[in-house]
């Protein structure tokens, strides 16, 4: 199994209190543009629209404030954090559709999911067996690392509202309503929250996979290739132990808690 971490950046709203971490495969633009548009409204509503891709320019970017949350915002007992979060395997198959299928920055794998998911396992033992730390942040690595990886979450989880996002339009709207009673409760305006709302409801950036042609065959490999099956529960199974994902499409082996000493 797989431990390690990696330094993802966290976005903040630091007047209302808010701090946010887009983590990559896991809505991260759409994290990013609607933080950038609560960070400042009038700079992102001039240029930008929530389903933005990584193409578009973005001003808060350029804002240290806005992509390091200072030490008095992360202590204040009033700050807020939210991640969205989506099941590690749904994550990988949107990797693979992203990279292998549409971009083809896929390790030269071309579309061999086995070299894919084999080539992700090697870079991120790398990043474990660097007792340094992860100090030059690899694209793929940051896209294929486990969530529980990122955004510090090993030390400050119990701090974080977790969004479950999946492809089920119904989850999807069920964590949408949540970040939004978030951002009534931290003051922002309730005309600004209805916007954030209707639009992330509305639309889905260019690199949204779940509606992909593809996806049902990449669905299928991973459901039946022992191969793969193997590698996705040694990259990722740490993440159904400390998130609250079900693991009933897991093997059966990975589906109870064998790592715990029974009780006398």
């Amino acid at each position: 199994m797989l431990m390690g971490k990696l330094l993802i950046s966290r976005e903040t709203a630091p007047d209302n209190k808010l701090i946010s971490c887009g983590i990559p495969k896991s809505m991260s633009q759409l994290t990013i543009n609607i933080m950038c548009l609560l960070y400042d409204e009038d700079s992102f509503s001039a240029a930008n629209s929530l389903n933005d891709t990584w193409v578009t320019k973005r001003e808060c970017l350029q804002e240290k404030e806005f992509r390091h949350p200072t030490a008095k915002l992360k202590n204040d007992k009033d700050t807020v954090r939210f991640a969205f979060i989506r099941d590690p395997i749904q994550r990988f198959v949107s990797l693979y559709l992203d990279k292998c299928i549409h971009t083809k920055f896929c390790f030269d794998c071309n579309t061999n999911m086995r070299c894919f998911v084999q080539r992700i396992y090697e870079t991120l033992k790398k990043v474990q067996n660097n007792r340094h730390g992860f100090q030059e942040p690899d694209v793929m690595a940051q896209h294929a690392a486990p969530l529980s990886w990122m955004c510090n979450f090993d030390q400050d989880l119990e701090k974080w509202h977790l969004l479950m996002m999946g492809s089920d339009f119904d989850e999807r709207k069920s964590s949408i309503l949540h970040l939004a009673n978030i951002l009534k409760r931290q003051g922002f305006e309730e005309k600004l929250v209805e916007k954030i709302q209707q639009d992330t409801l509305a639309g889905e950036t260019a690199h949204s996979t779940h509606t992909s042609t593809h996806r049902l065959e990449a669905e299928r490999q991973v459901r039946e290739d022992p191969f793969i099956r193997d590698m996705l529960h040694k990259i990722y199974f740490f993440d159904y132990v400390v998130f609250p994902f079900r693991r009933d499409h897991l093997d059966a082996k990975y589906r109870t808690n064998f790592w715990k000493v029974p009780e006398k």
